[in-house]
């Protein structure tokens, strides 16, 4: 099976196609668009995707544990069945406009680096965040369904608007976080006051 990087075959953008090609730990690819493009069933693991952009395309079953993503772009993608463990996704270059929301379905995130990203509208569905960092991340609107939080960071996060009612194991100091508007449930609510040493019960 050819590789990632075979299958780009230097080109600088690609346009609804099916790539199924893995890249081995520590290699590169660069400068490359993908717009409406299915990534699927690729190792992706310890590679490097500097500069390239992710429009509109849907990754499913694909693991991008510890990708680096140097001034790349993910807008408005679907990641499905991944598993990305100890990836910094706030490597991405910041963009003009904000992105479209991107989403996350049954995926693997635990220790992954969503520090001061745009999350605006962003859903995640039935995925493990443990110890994620979203600090200074905007949250706004944003959607964690069914999502495991242990140990997950909200510091200055702006999580306003945003829905965690069925979301769990999280911890929030509201009082370093932008809160109006959030919406949990009554077990979450006692994350909330988890900071300030209140019991309830």
């Amino acid at each position: 099976m050819p590789t990632l990087a075979e299958q780009v075959d230097g080109r600088t953008s690609i346009v609804d196609e099916v790539l199924t090609g893995s890249m081995g730990e520590g290699e590169v690819l660069s400068g490359v668009e993908l717009v409406g493009c299915t990534l699927r069933d690729a190792q992706l693991a310890g590679a490097t995707l500097a500069g390239v952009r992710l429009e509109g395309c849907a990754l499913e079953r694909v693991d991008l544990s510890r990708v680096r993503l140097p001034d790349a772009v993910v807008d408005g993608c679907t990641f499905t069945g991944c598993k990305a463990l100890a990836t910094s996704w706030s490597m991405q270059r910041a963009p003009v406009l904000a992105p479209d929301p991107s989403t996350w379905v049954e995926c693997q995130l635990a220790m992954g680096s969503f520090g001061g990203l745009d999350l605006s509208g962003a859903r995640f569905e039935r995925c493990v965040l443990t110890d994620a960092d979203f600090d200074e991340a905007v949250l706004r609107e944003a959607v964690l369904d069914d999502c495991s939080l242990a140990g997950a960071r909200f510091v200055r996060a702006d999580l306003r608007e945003a829905d965690l009612r069925t979301a769990r194991d999280y911890v929030i100091d509201v009082g370093d976080a932008r809160v109006a508007g959030l919406r949990v449930d009554a077990v979450g609510a006692l994350g909330l006051l988890a900071p300030f040493g209140v019991v309830v019960g």
